[in-house]
């Protein structure tokens, strides 16, 4: 009865998502201190605009010189939204704006452009500029979308 009751959940919960639009991303970014590896889940709506939350946190062991700044980043958690500035049927161009707590006492907001190509519905290869604490930044990104394909 109790896997009958289990299985019954997963399969229910397996239908809710696939009746969303969610889309899970994991990303590497690197800044002037260092690399970054970082995952976000979100939601996209029929008009094309994503909202959704992430974490990330230092690549420690990409990191070969040690960090002398007094004040670096070790952790970022909060939400974001992606605002679309143009879409293709495989490329498409978004803004992406983060935001939320960096090592768990300040605040930041992070703007970047980012890039995608679609080779399948399903997933996502991305590349973007932005910037941190008034210095640029690249980021890479591979996203799945779990939900509707259309």
């Amino acid at each position: 009865m109790k896997k009958l009751f289990t299985f019954s959940i997963a399969l229910l919960l397996a239908q809710a998502i696939y009746s969303q639009g969610i889309t899970a991303r994991s990303y590497m970014e690197q800044t002037k201190i260092g690399n970054k590896l970082g995952t976000a889940i979100g939601y996209t709506f029929p008009c094309k605009v994503e909202v959704g939350g992430f974490y990330q946190k230092t690549a420690d062991f990409m990191n070969a010189q040690e960090i002398t700044e007094r004040f670096y980043e070790k952790e970022f958690t909060g939400m974001y939204i992606n605002l679309p500035l143009k879409h293709y049927s495989k490329l498409t161009f978004d803004l992406n704006v983060r935001t939320g707590a960096v090592n768990g006492q300040n605040f930041a907001i992070t703007p970047s452009l980012l890039g995608s190509y679609s080779p399948v519905n399903a997933i996502k290869l991305g590349l973007g500029v932005g910037t941190r604490m008034f210095r640029p930044t690249l980021q890479a990104a591979v996203s799945i979308k779990l939900g509707k394909l259309k």
